[in-house]
């Protein structure tokens, strides 16, 4: 077909219904390269997960094709109504959206990460380790020709194509299937459907929609539906430990483990915690130690596996044993303060008064007379509801902060909170034999002073950093200055407690504290959302993929950077015991 008119009005109509063809051509040219994204996706296949892979294969490169056609190319047909300079043009612009999706397509089987900008945000993240730039070259070129070839033949046969009159079927068609797709990830959100959503951010640019808001609002889900979700989100099957634990029959020593609700590692001092800092000096001081988690169960669960939070459903699920406990046998067992509904529990009575009920629980436990050794673990509260015994008295010094008058009174209630459990901790110390018991202390979390009452969930550096202090018999106190996590202590544990032979990758994301190895980066949180903690700076990862850079007092930085190879040397580790 040839430019016989010079009707301004023919011209441009003839050139939209060529762009139309032109733009379906290369949504199938589209579909036939991202196969390989639904190849790369480990996820367990149903019929309903087929259909909507299927259907949203249709729908997003059809709506893809259709928006890069709208903003680019029908606004230029406006402005160069020419037939040659409109198939130059597009050929070129499908050229190089194609060999965009191949170099995407690459990274993500490799990497699992699309190229946006969070990629190119990560220090060290090369297009060459998944890209051979002189393949891509003559890709380039050859796609090119095709594209062109295309051009010219839909515009020469551009009379016979519309003769056919099938454009707004098949534009119904993609339409159908991507409203459908999204129809379906509603359903399957609401319904935590995993083979479903299991493909979220399969694609480039894809984002399956939920309607959780509306659907909440109109009662059609229940409370649960959080849990569930995050259930859904969890590894699907574990393989833990990685090779059988080889260890003594029965430790000789006894291991008790000692959990502070709440407490910041620099309020650590002889004025307010001084049982607590004289033990600090006959032990492994890490001073860079931080959670693995805000929520106490998960913060818990990692301490005695090793492992992060995402492990902690199918754990649960599976009614498997932390190798703490697994490990001692023989021994006698038992657990303090672990209170499943904390709320009624502190309505009755203060969180204070029942610390003391369960020290003076520990204390007549662990005096008792027996044969073997003995595993306790203890969690005090009473820092982490401001708590404090009637008969306590103390005064307290405010740190040099700018703090307003409620701040302070709150403040000054957890620092005395933290005085009262200092106080027990000395009860506790002075009735064990150090000599033959492995004594951990440690906390799930800190707290800002300028925001005690709200409790807040960022991954702040001061809401992070926790004391941890290691004392076992035979092994000389010391200070790791490294950084180090909860992720660390079941390592240890095994090492130097259970004389355990396996090395901590058997069991754990973390290392032996006295090793000289440490985790360059630090995966903290669940599954839905996570941040990373590198030498102060966090990187924290919403589930929508969004992610921002902070410093160590959480201020935003414009410029943050994330090594891309620690990244994919956590991500690896992380997913070893899938």
């Amino acid at each position: 077909m040839v430019d016989n008119t010079n009707s301004y009005k023919d011209r441009v109509s003839r050139l939209i219904s060529w762009g139309h063809w032109f733009m379906m051509a290369n949504i199938l040219l589209a579909m036939l390269m991202s196969i390989r994204y639904v190849f790369a996706v480990d996820s367990d296949v149903t019929l309903l997960s087929a259909i909507y892979v299927l259907v949203t294969w249709i729908g997003h490169f059809g709506f893809l094709g259709i928006a890069t056609y709208v903003i680019i190319l029908f606004p230029i047909t406006f402005i160069a109504p020419y037939s040659a300079i409109m198939r130059g043009v597009g050929a070129m612009i499908a050229t190089m959206t194609i060999v965009a999706l191949l170099i995407d397509g690459s990274v993500y089987q490799n990497y699992h990460l699309h190229l946006d900008l969070l990629a190119f945000d990560l220090s060290g993240f090369s297009l060459d380790n998944s890209i051979g730039w002189s393949s891509i070259g003559l890709f380039l070129l050859a796609l090119l020709l095709v594209e062109l070839t295309i051009a010219n033949l839909i515009w020469k046969r551009l009379s016979s194509i519309r003769s056919r009159d099938i454009g707004n079927k098949v534009t119904l068609f993609f339409l159908g299937c991507f409203v459908l797709s999204h129809l379906m990830h509603i359903w399957s959100d609401a319904a935590v459907y995993r083979p479903i959503l299991s493909f979220d951010k399969m694609f480039p640019l894809s984002h399956g929609s939920t309607a959780r808001s509306f659907i909440k609002k109109h009662g059609w889900i229940n409370e649960q539906h959080s849990q569930q979700l995050r259930q859904s989100n969890s590894a699907r099957s574990i393989s833990y430990p990685l090779a059988p634990l080889q260890c003594l029959d029965t430790p000789a020593n006894n291991l008790l483990i000692i959990t502070i609700a709440s407490a910041n590692s620099e309020l650590v001092t002889e004025q307010l915690m001084p049982n607590l800092s004289k033990f600090a000096i006959s032990s492994i001081n890490a001073t860079q130690h931080i959670s693995s988690s805000l929520k106490m169960s998960d913060a818990t669960f990692s301490l005695q596996t090793g492992l992060p939070a995402l492990y902690h459903d199918i754990f649960e699920r599976e009614q498997l044993q932390s190798p703490l406990h697994s490990l001692s046998k023989g021994v006698a067992i038992k657990t303090f303060g672990i209170i499943l509904d904390k709320a009624a529990a502190f309505e009755k009575d203060s969180a204070a008064n029942i610390d003391r009920q369960h020290v003076m629980q520990i204390l007549s436990w662990i005096n008792t007379d027996r044969q073997q050794p003995y595993y306790a673990d203890i969690t005090l509260y009473a820092s982490q509801e401001l708590s404090i015994a009637e008969d306590f008295t103390s005064h307290v010094s405010l740190p040099k902060q700018h703090l307003n008058a409620a701040e302070k009174v709150l403040a000054t209630q957890y620092l005395t909170s933290l005085a009262y459990t200092d106080q027990l901790l000395g009860e506790i110390l002075q009735s064990v034999d150090l000599s033959n018991t492995t004594v951990v202390i440690t906390s799930n979390r800190g707290h800002d002073l300028r925001s005690i009452y709200q409790r807040s969930a960022t991954y702040s550096h001061v809401n992070l950093r926790v004391p941890l202090y290691i004392s076992i018999p035979n092994v000389a106190p010391r200070t790791l200055t490294k950084q180090t996590s909860h992720y660390d202590i079941a390592p240890t544990l095994l090492r130097h407690h259970f004389k355990c032979g396996n090395p901590s990758s058997d069991i754990s994301v973390g290392y032996d504290l006295l090793s000289t190895q440490q985790s360059k980066l630090i995966y903290v949180g669940g599954a839905r959302d996570f941040a990373l903690y590198q030498h102060d700076n966090i990187t924290l990862i919403d589930r929508q993929g969004q992610y921002r850079f902070y410093d160590k007092k959480y201020q935003t930085q414009q410029k943050g950077q994330l090594s891309f190879q620690a990244l994919i040397d956590v991500m690896a580790n992380i997913n070893r015991f899938k």
